[in-house]
């Protein structure tokens, strides 16, 4: 019993943590968000060799539509976003931007949840 009250404790601890370094992590505004991706886009795209350009083609848009991506415009499209990150790849990293978060207390709820016991003699049986 006595250890279930440590790992609560501890738990806590680490959710106050998790609390104060995402408060810490909410400075970065969306244009700074925007640049970064657009300079992370701008890398892949080098990386492989390929001109604006062409790499416009692939995604089914103007150049200069591309370009604003890579200079982080938020005026362009999620689905621009989307169809880039299929093009690289990197379109799993997609799944999880809008899923629901569970914080710690909740996930070690449910832990406990689902432990059964191990084996035994069930209730009702002799």
């Amino acid at each position: 019993m006595l250890g279930n009250y440590i790992v609560i404790f501890f738990l806590r601890c680490f959710l106050f943590l998790a609390i104060l370094l995402n408060m810490i992590n909410k400075n970065i505004d969306t244009e700074t968000l925007l640049k970064q991706l657009g300079e992370r886009l701008k890398e892949a795209r080098l990386s492989r060799n390929e001109s604006q350009e062409l790499f416009a083609q692939r995604l089914g848009i103007a150049r200069q539509s591309y370009s604003k991506m890579e200079q982080g415009s938020p005026g362009t499209p999620i689905g621009n976003w989307l169809a880039a990150s299929s093009v690289l790849g990197r379109l799993t990293g997609w799944r999880d931007v809008l899923a629901a978060q569970e914080d710690l207390f909740t996930q070690f709820e449910k832990k406990q949840e689902k432990r059964q016991r191990a084996g035994g003699r069930h209730k009702g049986k002799k």
